[in-house]
């Protein structure tokens, strides 16, 4: 349920992106910000890919949820280090987009995860329930927000 859940939600990303594709494709904090929710949703596509791989021994279904957590780590870490690059009002304009909690959240819930796996305890995968929604309704939220027109700025 989650994988169908997750490659729905990926294609209406690609919907919202779409819609606002000249706004999105002229401003380098807005394209990271559009990567950032496509990993929020891919990550749990990849999870339960994983899950379903049948006779997988604890230990290796353990590596590849650390292996998803690790370089989901790195793809957002990423991202925060060219928005960190970007002008004042390059922020601001993204500022809805910026919220850590999620994405810290979600990349210790799915390392924790797989490490507990690994070591031979299964109430690891319990932790995945929360990375996973997590994940999806902040990817959510961010989609919503590329629907929405840009701000102008002043109040009327």
């Amino acid at each position: 349920m989650i994988g169908g859940a997750s490659a729905a939600l990926t294609g209406l990303l690609f919907v919202a992106v779409s819609l606002n594709a000249s706004r999105i494709a002229g401003h380098h904090g807005l394209r990271a910000s559009a990567v950032q929710t496509l990993v929020l949703f891919v990550a749990p596509l990849v999870m339960a890919a994983a899950l379903l791989a049948p006779d997988q021994a604890d230990w290796a279904l353990g590596a590849e949820l650390i292996a998803i957590g690790l370089i989901t780590s790195w793809i957002l870490l990423g991202i925060r280090r060219v928005k960190l690059s970007l002008t004042d009002d390059d922020r601001n304009l993204i500022a809805i987009f910026n919220r850590r909690g999620p994405n810290v959240m979600v990349m210790l819930l799915f390392t924790a995860s797989g490490i507990i796996l690994a070591v031979g305890q299964p109430d690891g995968l319990y932790l995945l329930l929360p990375a996973t929604l997590v994940a999806l309704v902040s990817g959510v939220l961010n989609a919503w927000h590329f629907l929405l027109p840009p701000s102008t700025g002043g109040s009327s």
